[in-house]
Parts: C-alpha cells; sequence; structure tokens
C-alpha cells in the first residue's frame, strides 16, 4: 500500500504535464493530407502534395500521425519530446551526425480533421523550410 501512495504524486504529475496521449480528440482511420511546402523567400515552391494515410491509435500515442510527409532528409529522423495537450499535439526532431538538422511541430486536431506546421532546418545546408499538413477523415483504414 505504501507503494501505491508514494506513486499517486507521479502519475498526478504526469497527466497534468499532458503526457496522457489517448486524451487527443482526432479519430482512427484512412485521412487526406494536403501538404504544403514553403521557403523562405520564394513563392510558389510546389504544388500541394496529397497523401493517403491510415492513422491507428498507436500512430497517435506516438505521434507518428503527424510526422514528415514531405520528401526531404529530416523524414528519417527521430522524434523526441511527443506531448499531446488538450487537442494540440506537439514535437520536435532531431537528426544525429555532423550536420544535424532539427524541426518543431504543432498539430491542432478535432474529431475528423487536423492541421498544424513543422518548420524545419536542414542543418548543415543552413536552409529552413516549413510543412503545412491540413488532414480530414475519408473512411475507416483498409
Amino acid at each position: 500500500m505504501r507503494l501505491s501512495i508514494s506513486l499517486f504524486p507521479v502519475l498526478v504529475a504526469l497527466a497534468a504535464s499532458g503526457r496522457v496521449f489517448a486524451d487527443l480528440p482526432l479519430a482512427t482511420g484512412q485521412y487526406e493530407i494536403e501538404v504544403r511546402i514553403s521557403l523562405p523567400n520564394v513563392q510558389d515552391v510546389a504544388t500541394p502534395l496529397l497523401f493517403s494515410k491510415c492513422i491507428a491509435q498507436a500512430d497517435l500515442e506516438s505521434g507518428q500521425a503527424f510526422f514528415i510527409l514531405s520528401d526531404n532528409p529530416l523524414k528519417v529522423c527521430d522524434l523526441l519530446d511527443y506531448e499531446v495537450t488538450g487537442d494540440r499535439a506537439a514535437y520536435r526532431v532531431a537528426c544525429a551526425g555532423p550536420n544535424r538538422g532539427s524541426a518543431v511541430a504543432a498539430f491542432d486536431t478535432k474529431a475528423t480533421t487536423y492541421r498544424g506546421t513543422i518548420k524545419m532546418n536542414m542543418g548543415g545546408k543552413n536552409m529552413t523550410m516549413s510543412e503545412t499538413q491540413v488532414a480530414r477523415k475519408t473512411g475507416e483504414c483498409p
């Protein structure tokens, strides 16, 4: 009994920190995701990309539901500090190696939609860009 009493403050602190991932209001299922890439001081970088992705409960819990979708070197880097607070998910990305790239992201969710931005620094290239994602649920996963 003494052990469970001493763990109670830790559990309360974890819940207050926003690390209760199951509380994110986004439903699991198949999503159509529009991705727009933007570079500072460059207009019309590319046409929007459309992706279809199955988002499972494990993706919501790990942050993989909101990972980088465009084709760039940060896509394979580690997702860190994933945190859910209310209807907002946030994280950062860090790459290993000498020319480390990095990113920070924030996503606002509703029951069947989400919108968010990932701001990226491409490391040794000293290039910054952002990826904006807008998604809507189109059905259940195949």
